[in-house]
């Protein structure tokens, strides 16, 4: 009998995927058209370089490491607004973790309360932002916690990048960093001191959260996250900045 010889059957599996990345392709797209066309990142696009030190709390010293940590960070306004108009404010930072390996974190002015952190939300003036994660971050085992930074007082009043700039002339931008989740208080997890950045320090332009973690720490959900790193993606691609 004549063996027959079957015809090749292709995967469904690539046809899905590709229908799949669809969406993904588009909002990476939109997002690198938009910083093309805005000559910056779609968000944030003004902002000051800062640099300084981290430390954490003991009970986070497994997650920071011990001591002062090294920190690069930016301060920025959401979406332009000019001079200090109130905007949606940024704190974004990045600390060497308990193994010496970047960790990204990029909050945004939020309410605290439970609807309220999942909302940015326009203010006044740096002295008076609240930053916030937006989504909640699971640390190894633990429930979902949001982190949230309170600036202490002395930041200016209004929303000026100029007036930021003055500030830190002879001043330091500090903060205080909070975990709090769902019916739980607020607990400080570390303190955050920041300067002007000396032109060496400035050695990034773009924090990214989901791509600078600690194995153990991640968003959730996992969707939002997603959405998040193709954006950011996107940003970075329309500024020539490769994936």
């Amino acid at each position: 009998m004549p063996s027959l010889t079957l015809p090749t059957l292709t995967s469904p599996t690539a046809p899905v995927a590709r229908v799949a990345e669809l969406p993904a392709a588009a909002l990476r797209g939109a997002f690198a058209i938009g910083a093309r066309l805005r000559h910056a990142r779609v968000f944030h696009p003004d902002g000051l370089e800062l640099a300084g030190r981290l430390h954490a709390e003991p009970e986070f010293e497994a997650l920071f490491g011990s001591g002062e940590r090294a920190v690069i960070a930016r301060l920025s306004k959401g979406t332009g607004t000019p001079g200090g108009w109130p905007d949606i404010l940024g704190l974004a930072f990045r600390v060497l973790d308990h193994d010496d390996k970047p960790w990204d974190f990029a909050l945004a002015t939020t309410g605290e309360s439970l609807v309220g952190r999942l909302l940015v939300t326009l203010t006044r003036g740096w002295g008076s932002a609240r930053y916030g994660s937006l989504v909640p971050y699971r640390f190894g085992g633990s429930n979902p916690l949001w982190i949230f930074a309170e600036p202490d007082p002395g930041q200016p009043n209004s929303a000026s990048i100029a007036d930021l700039a003055e500030h830190l002339r002879d001043n330091l931008a500090t903060f205080r960093l909070y975990a709090a989740g769902l019916g739980v208080p607020k607990q400080l997890i570390a303190t955050l001191a920041l300067r002007a950045a000396e032109p060496a320090e400035q050695r990034t332009d773009y924090f990214d959260p989901m791509l600078n973690a600690p194995q153990n720490v991640v968003m959730v959900p996992k969707a939002v996250g997603r959405i998040r790193e193709i954006a950011y993606t996107g940003s970075r691609r329309g500024r020539g900045e490769g994936a």
